[in-house]
């Protein structure tokens, strides 16, 4: 999945509206943290193995390190450039101590590759993934690396692309590649598994071109043929790989899917792994519009049932049964033929913004599809690796905060994990949530509002939320470039400058927000983001109305402003987002000096005392 998976969700507002059974100690406990005879060294250097029969187990439930290895700007991979920090052992340490027994670690390559020097890869980066492949080492985890945002039609500078002109360049370069990660770690035991690419397709969202698919198939092969070239423990690592897009249909039925061969193989069983993904049904698990599907499944009509929602709240396809039937489809192609399979990605978004009245059951249907997918994978011998891009919020994926290492979604996690474990595919039907309950009315006298803003450049300020950025932290009040200014090839925070005008709330009425003395225009040429965040208590008993948007001293019309409920239950109006596209567009130019949002409050003695 990558629309850069959220990524901008990540820089930008809590309203982003679119806008991972035994280990390798083989007795569970978790090893430590560094050094002895469990440091990542002692253990790459190990003779440890995972077999056919018991890899399913072993691997457990997963979970990815989403957006941060991955991410990029202008075709340059820079871990914190979508708004994650930086990789970690503490989070790394969160992860394990929750249960998860595999982390998946997304990888770009993208301009660290120097076509002109026989494409070598940057070593200072190649380092780093390295480092946080020991990370997970040193935790005593299974790890997957891929090849990731260089196979996107979608991403600036993508070139491993299966409609590619040149192909000759392609597979020469990406063998390349591959070649010099393989040595990179092939001392490394089969606590590591190489991935050969992600999402690969044309782009286009129809059934397979043969040509292309063809394409796949011999990188793949190509991929094989490379890694156990390099000798080592690359002669028996597990490599996983994907059909076209990941998809399971594409990848199950006759399209084209073809395994590699691999002759080379030491292990004296199968080591070849196929790679999906699933986030299905999509208007459930990923669509962004506001307030349209967010239950699922026998859950779902419970909740309906119980807190009397629309049962135009769930989707028309993917319940249950569509879903075991999917996973079926894996076991009966590939697992029951001696080849596992790893679900790379699955997951649902948070929607508990969908209905303001019953948040904490919408988070509970999001506990039940997870629990339900993964159980029922784990149930069929597969593994599930749950994506997680590091956001918490509206949209969200996040399960970790990434900025303390703290689990934001504990509920959610016990549930995967209890349903990997048990195989259990109904081990979130008893799951109870309380953490979205929306703040009481008596609790406060005022409330502000504030200013949020995102260029696509990605300057930026947050919400007031936001647990990186946010009120509570040291950066809320600064307008935020992300620059490399001690050349160490990483991005630090830059004051871009400008000033804030927030607002206090104490009672109905109009009310201005804004942020001055910034040269809009000359940072980027449109806005992502532009909205009003609070920490005013959200209830429909409050309306707002007459949203006026000044660009400089200019008055730009706002014909639909999109007022809704944040994940911390407070009021939120947002004016621009361009991954939402249900909001209605404005047509504005950058300012050179100013935004200022004003806006008409009624009903603030409902919530406020």
């Amino acid at each position: 999945m990558s629309f850069k998976k959220m990524t901008a969700a990540l820089l930008c507002s809590l309203s982003m509206a679119a806008s991972a059974v035994s280990c390798s100690s083989g007795n569970g406990s978790s090893a430590p943290e560094n050094g002895g005879d469990n440091s990542a060294s002692s253990k790459a250097d190990s003779n440890y193995t995972i077999s056919l029969d018991s890899f399913a187990d072993t691997l457990g439930a997963g979970w990815n390190y989403g957006n941060t290895l991955e991410a990029c700007t202008a075709g340059t991979p820079s871990e914190t450039v979508w708004g994650n920090p930086a990789a970690s052992q503490e989070m790394i340490n969160a992860v394990a101590d929750a249960g998860f027994k595999t982390v998946r670690i997304p990888v770009s390559y993208l301009s660290k590759i120097d076509d002109n020097n026989g494409y070598k890869i940057d070593e200072a980066w190649l380092s780093r993934v390295n480092e946080v492949v020991d990370y997970c080492y040193n935790r005593d985890l299974n790890v997957i690396i891929n090849m990731h945002g260089d196979g996107y039609n979608s991403i600036d500078g993508g070139w491993f692309l299966c409609n590619g002109d040149n192909q000759d360049y392609i597979k020469e370069k990406y063998a390349a590649v591959w070649k010099q990660i393989a040595e990179k770690f092939k001392d490394y035991d089969e606590h590591l598994i190489f991935e050969s690419m992600n999402e690969e397709f044309d782009g286009e969202y129809h059934d397979p071109v043969p040509e292309y698919y063809a394409n796949i198939n011999s990188y793949n092969q190509i991929f094989v043929d490379t890694v156990r070239s390099t000798g080592e423990k690359n002669t028996h690592r597990w490599l996983l790989m994907p059909g076209w897009n990941t998809d399971i249909n594409y990848t199950t039925g006759d399209f084209g899917f073809e395994l590699p061969t691999d002759e080379q193989n030491t292990a004296g069983e199968g080591r070849i792994v196929v790679s999906v993904h699933c986030y299905d049904p999509w208007d459930y698990c990923g669509d962004e519009s506001k307030g349209k599907i967010f239950l699922w499944g026998k859950k779902g009509d419970e909740i309906i049932e119980v807190n009397k929602a629309s049962k135009k709240s769930k989707p028309n396809w993917g319940d249950e049964t569509y879903l075991a039937g999917q996973v079926q489809k894996l076991k009966e192609k590939f697992v029951d033929n001696g080849i596992p399979v790893i679900v790379g990605e699955y997951g649902c978004i948070d929607k508990t913004n969908g209905n303001a009245g019953i948040p904490n059951q919408i988070a509970e249907n999001r506990a039940y599809w997870d629990g339900f997918f993964a159980g029922t994978c784990a149930s069929m011998g597969i593994t599930p690796v749950y994506w997680d891009n590091g956001y918490n919020g509206p949209y969200g994926f996040g399960l970790f905060k990434r900025d303390t290492a703290e689990q934001s979604q504990p509920e959610i996690i016990e549930t995967i994990i209890r349903a990997v474990n048990d195989k259990d595919p109904d081990a979130g039907m008893s799951t109870k949530i309380t953490s979205y309950t929306s703040q009481k009315a008596d609790e406060k006298k005022e409330a502000g509002a504030y200013i949020g803003i995102q260029t696509e450049k990605y300057t930026f300020r947050n919400s007031c939320t936001d647990g990186q950025y946010g009120a509570a932290t040291e950066h809320f009040n600064t307008l935020i470039r992300w620059e490399d200014t001690d050349g160490d090839g990483s991005d630090d925070i830059v004051d871009a400058g400008a000033k804030f005008e927030d607002a206090v709330i104490k009672e109905s009425g109009t009310y201005t927000v804004a942020v001055t003395g910034y040269d809009f225009s000359a940072d980027s040429e449109s806005l992502n983001m532009l909205f009003v965040s609070t920490d005013l208590a959200y209830s429909p008993k409050v309306g707002i109305k007459d949203v006026k948007l000044y660009c400089d001293d200019t008055e730009i019309p706002v014909k639909n402003p999109v007022v809704m409920e944040d994940a911390n239950g407070n009021l939120y109006i947002e004016l621009v987002n361009k991954y939402n596209d249900a909001l209605s567009p404005i047509d504005y130019t950058m300012a050179k000096d100013s935004f200022k949002i004003e806006f008409t409050i009624e009903g603030v003695e409902n919530v406020i005392k």
